[in-house]
């Protein structure tokens, strides 16, 4: 009854976890550029319990290994705003918040005046275009013409394993990887006044949690049947 306690102790820690993913893809759904979450489990310890020389084994239970990103695209949705941009296929914006460097999908951008001048800016941070500097909207050239215009647009940055990257919150990622590989799209595909939604599946993801319910509630009921034994055992001793 111990080996069973504590292996569905584990269980039931493990699915906690793996809601509390769930719950945070599903706050997200309207979160514009959200990348789903998707939890990887593991298995812990097997032990050896045949003393006749076959190979019986019995496990330990399971573990929350890691939470992986699901880079897929997610829908466009038209606002008309002429701040607003989606990427079309792989990439991400850069977004430049006091010394360091973050990338998002999320286009939904924002003007604002900064000693004078309207930068593109998204939850205070400078919006790069491809030369990796500020789009300040505010300067103008004499010469119209195709550098000019890349340099009022945002930059979009390719990375080869989009894997290098790790999530720190409102749907931005840095770089975690310092061999990470990635380039700068010389003319970036972009869809102007639209924004990426996020990829979260509703329908999936609540499938996923009533899978996780019930796993849960299982492991949870042999803890306590698994309590029960032991105090009856208990008793039958004194």
């Amino acid at each position: 009854m111990i080996r069973a306690y504590y292996t569905a102790t584990a269980g039931a820690k493990t699915y906690q976890k793996h809601l509390d993913v769930i719950a945070n893809n599903l706050s997200n759904v309207q979160t514009q550029g959200y990348k789903t979450l998707k939890g990887e489990f593991s298995d812990l310890l097997y032990s050896n319990v045949s003393r006749t020389g076959e190979n019986l084994m019995v496990g330990s239970g399971s573990k929350l290994l890691k939470t992986d990103s699901i880079f897929s695209e997610g829908a466009f949705l038209e606002t008309g705003k002429e701040t607003d941009y989606a990427i079309v296929g792989d990439g991400f914006f850069s977004i430049q918040k006091g010394d360091e460097i973050f990338y998002t999908r999320n286009g939904a951008f924002n003007v604002a005046e900064i000693d004078g001048e309207l930068y593109l800016t998204l939850d205070g941070g400078f919006v790069l275009n491809s030369n990796g500097e500020p789009i300040n909207l505010s300067v103008e050239s004499e010469d119209i013409g195709e550098e000019y215009e890349l340099e009022k647009i945002p930059g979009v940055t390719k990375f080869t394993n989009n894997f290098d990257l790790e999530r720190v919150g409102d749907s931005l990622f840095t770089i975690t990887n310092e061999d990470a590989e990635y380039e700068i799209a010389e003319r970036p595909d972009l869809m102007v006044g639209y924004v990426e939604s996020s990829n979260v599946e509703m329908v999936s993801e609540l499938t996923n949690m009533i899978q996780a319910q019930r796993a849960f509630q299982f492991n949870s009921r042999i803890i306590q049947v698994a309590d029960e034994i032991e105090q009856t055992i208990n008793t039958l001793k004194g």
